[in-house]
């Protein structure tokens, strides 16, 4: 873990939706092919193999690292929010688990 440090945007966007994809741990078809129209399959693959063997804690500690080294503005951070709620209502639902994660998300998402 810490190659994410030097990771651009568009790979850092590319974990977000990973992440919040996996996060019902359903990454179903139309959760996928909505992912792969926004990045290359090369950079998802990437991603995933950079970060499948981390742990909850590892993952999301990857979010807060990145905003703050980053210095990621709030703006920024409300559009990549925008953007991963349409992967969670890619295949029309939006669970539970789906807006508790979520809601975890848009804590951790806040510029300092």
């Amino acid at each position: 873990m810490g190659k994410h440090k030097n990771w651009s945007e568009k790979e850092f966007r590319a974990y977000l939706f990973l992440y919040a994809a996996d996060s019902n741990f359903e990454y179903n078809a139309e959760e996928k092919s909505f992912i792969e129209s926004k990045f290359d399959v090369k950079t998802l693959e990437a991603i995933k193999s950079e970060t499948d063997n981390l742990n909850d804690f590892q993952r999301s500690k990857i979010i807060t690292d990145y905003i703050k080294l980053k210095n990621i503005k709030q703006k920024k951070l409300d559009q990549m929010l925008d953007e991963i709620k349409e992967v969670y209502l890619a295949d029309g639902r939006f669970d539970q688990y789906e807006q508790s994660i979520f809601k975890m998300l848009k804590k951790k998402m806040k510029a300092k």
